[in-house]
């Protein structure tokens, strides 16, 4: 009995004070605590700082890692993001300009239905400042192609 201490105070002094849900309840003589001797629950740090560590290194995904362990992906979503609350923002030096870029991802990752069906496309290239090159694709407006421009019609 003497490995059992309060788990507010860490006191060894204690008394029993009665069963709850079948586990021996104890009441601390110093602080008043009552306490049961159950392990503690949840998963150890260490386990949570190895899923943030193999989520980090790019190698994993959230379900590889809570099959690892043997929790739900939540769990592991829930450490990481834990995990990235207690890190300090990131320094970007007043020289670097930050661009979104979410409009032209979606442009350039639309449906690859024009290239190489002979429709034609202007393409336009430019440096948008020193360093940074841009490069845009577009169909022509509504129907206005050359095939269809250059049929002779049959009398």
């Amino acid at each position: 009995m003497s490995d059992l201490s309060c788990k507010r105070c860490e006191s060894g002094s204690y008394v029993k004070n009665g069963i709850v849900r079948g586990h021996q309840r104890y009441k601390c003589r110093d602080c008043g605590c009552n306490f049961t001797n159950t392990p503690p629950q949840g998963k150890p740090p260490a386990m949570k700082a190895l899923a943030v560590l193999l989520y980090g290194m790019g190698n994993m995904s959230y379900g590889m890692i809570a099959r690892l362990f043997g929790v739900s992906e939540v769990a592991v979503y829930k450490w990481i993001k834990a995990a990235a609350a207690t890190l300090p923002e990131p320094a970007v030096p007043a020289d670097v300009e930050v661009v979104q870029l979410d409009e032209m991802w979606h442009f350039v990752n639309g449906k690859k239905t024009s290239a190489g069906s002979g429709v034609p496309s202007t393409r336009s290239t430019g440096e948008l400042w020193p360093g940074f090159w841009v490069s845009v694709t577009m169909r022509p407006a509504g129907g206005s192609s050359t095939r269809s421009a250059s049929r002779a019609e049959p009398s």
